[in-house]
């Protein structure tokens, strides 16, 4: 395992668990929704249209409304870092489709580094 997937593992581990155990209602709910499709990632995986992801990008478009509910619903000022940050995935979805010179590791890299930003503002 590479040494940022196993950051990244070991940064989803912590910040779930301390979100569930020490956050509040929108904490909670957002780390739910996150491990809810971080589980679901494997499966939708296989579900693809070409190079387009599109089992992952319906999957984070998901996690993107319920990030915006959330910030209608909830006074937090970390929710609209971690919503921006999560955007930026959404549209590396479609960036990814629609520029041929991004190869599927670059896409994907530069969605874990908004993964990571999600995370920590979470955090």
């Amino acid at each position: 395992m590479a040494p940022f997937q196993l950051f990244f593992l070991l940064s989803i581990v912590v910040i779930l668990t301390l979100a569930t155990f020490k956050g509040g209602q929108p904490e909670r709910a957002l780390a739910l929704c996150l491990l809810a499709a971080y589980v679901a990632a494997v499966p939708l995986q296989i579900l693809t249209f070409g190079r387009f992801q599109i089992g992952l990008a319906v999957g984070d478009a998901l996690v993107l409304a319920v990030m915006v509910w959330l910030c209608l619903k909830y006074d937090r000022w970390w929710l609209f870092g971690a919503t921006a940050a999560h955007a930026l995935i959404v549209i590396g979805h479609v960036v990814a489709v629609v520029n041929p010179a991004i190869t599927v590791r670059q896409g994907v890299a530069a969605m874990w580094v908004f993964g990571v930003i999600t995370l920590y503002c979470l955090l």
